[in-house]
C-alpha cells in the first residue's frame, strides 16, 4: 500500500506494555522480575523488558505447565474409571 509504514516490532518494551502482553497485572510482573524469572534491564531511570526475555519466560512456563488444572477445590471423591458392564441376560 502506498504511503504506509511497514511493522516494527520492538526490541524492549515497558513494564505497562509487558503486563498487557502477558495479560497479568502490575504487581504480578514485578514479582516475577524480583525473582529473576524474567529479565530487565534500566535506560536511564526506566525500566525497560525486552522481547527476547518474554519469549523465554513464555517458553519455560509452557515447558513447566503439566497440562492440568491446579485452581479450584479438589474433588470431594476422585473419580474412578468406569468398568465396561457384563451384559445381562
Amino acid at each position: 500500500m502506498p504511503g504506509s509504514k511497514p511493522t516494527v516490532e520492538p526490541l524492549v518494551v515497558t513494564p505497562r506494555e509487558a503486563c498487557t502482553l502477558l495479560g497479568i497485572s502490575n504487581t504480578l510482573l514485578y514479582r516475577i522480575l524480583g525473582s529473576g524469572e524474567l529479565e530487565s534491564f534500566h535506560a536511564g531511570r526506566a525500566r525497560r523488558i525486552p522481547m527476547a526475555a518474554i519469549r523465554k519466560y513464555i517458553a519455560q512456563r509452557l515447558a513447566a505447565s503439566t497440562g492440568k488444572r491446579g485452581r479450584g477445590r479438589p474433588r470431594k471423591h476422585p473419580v474412578q474409571p468406569q468398568q465396561p458392564q457384563a451384559p445381562m441376560g
